[in-house]
């Protein structure tokens, strides 16, 4: 294990999550002047603080592990960095809690339910032990005793560990989950959204998931050898092998943009997809790797661009 560096703690807990969430705010303004045909700063302001704060403490909770295994000499050395993340997850607060406030109590449920899953990524949830308690409470049995070993479950469910289900989750929290906070904040019926050509919101969305799936297994390719060496049951480790996952990764993308040929914004981000998929190898830089998050949002600029110089 290579040890952490400033620039690598740096890039992982801060640099990246402000991509990502970037990301999502580029498609939640999108989905916004679809819905609306207008930018409404609060979905948008609650999707980018989110996105934040669900992977930059996720990365914070991964380097906390790899970082205290190494020994409290160096442990010390990173402490500042880690009241520095800390402040930037802190800094996130107060703008989601004034987003929420302002918003109606639908876009908070919504919140709650599409983030949950991603604070729990990794987290050992013990259903027998959960069940326990439970049935102590409702039946009113706190006073006895029960065994500790007995409520203790042999194999506590965690996300990252089933079968693809952590890409998966990702694209659908990342897309339609954005969705579900500008729809419930703009308080609008989607059937009768802003007309804005060539885009309609279902296209948008199945475009949003496939695009954010892919950039996950992306990532997995990248970590192919960790990932199988730990066990973790990843696509790419699932099919066998980084090529076959390419393989299918193109398949995908190539159905997108033949069902939604007559947008090219849509056509040219699988086009640029599949490109990298082919292109990046393990050890390329980690920012090319970062391209594919935003193979989606660049075209989404473009759009707009093209739209405020009235080329289209």
């Amino acid at each position: 294990m290579a040890t952490p560096t400033v620039s690598t703690f740096v890039s992982y807990v801060i640099l990246h999550p402000i991509l990502v969430a970037m990301s999502s705010a580029v498609l939640a303004a999108f989905l916004s002047y679809e819905i609306a045909g207008r930018l409404d700063w609060r979905p948008i302001t609650v999707c980018m603080t989110c996105d934040f704060i669900t992977v930059s403490a996720d990365h914070l909770k991964d380097q906390e592990v790899e970082i205290g295994a190494l020994g409290a000499a160096v442990t010390k050395r990173f402490t500042p960095l880690f009241y520095l993340a800390r402040i930037f997850l802190a800094l996130n607060v107060p703008p989601l809690m004034i987003a929420l406030c302002r918003s109606p109590l639908e876009v908070t449920l919504v919140t709650a339910v599409f983030t949950t899953p991603a604070f729990l990524w990794a987290t050992p949830i013990d259903f027998r032990r959960i069940g326990a308690v439970l049935k102590r409470f409702i039946l009113s049995k706190s006073d006895e005793e029960v065994e500790h070993n007995s409520l203790r479950s042999n194999n506590p469910f965690i996300i990252k560990r089933v079968p693809g289900l952590k890409a998966i989750l990702d694209g659908i929290i990342r897309s339609c989950g954005i969705f579900f906070v500008v729809h419930s904040a703009l308080q609008l019926p989607w059937q009768s959204a802003h007309h804005a050509p060539p885009w309609t919101i279902i296209e948008t969305v199945i475009w949003s998931v496939v695009n954010r799936i892919g950039h996950c297994i992306m990532a997995d390719l990248r970590d192919y050898d960790e990932d199988k060496e730990a066990g973790i049951p990843t696509i790419p480790v699932l099919l066998g092998s980084p090529h076959k996952a390419r393989i299918v990764l193109s398949v995908v993308q190539a159905a997108v943009m033949m069902r939604f040929l007559h947008n090219p914004f849509i056509a040219g981000s699988s086009c640029f997809a599949i490109a990298l998929v082919w292109i990046l190898e393990k050890d390329s830089p980690k920012f090319y790797f970062r391209l594919s998050l935003h193979s989606q949002s660049i075209f989404i600029v473009v759009y707009a661009v093209m739209f405020g110089l009235d080329l289209l």
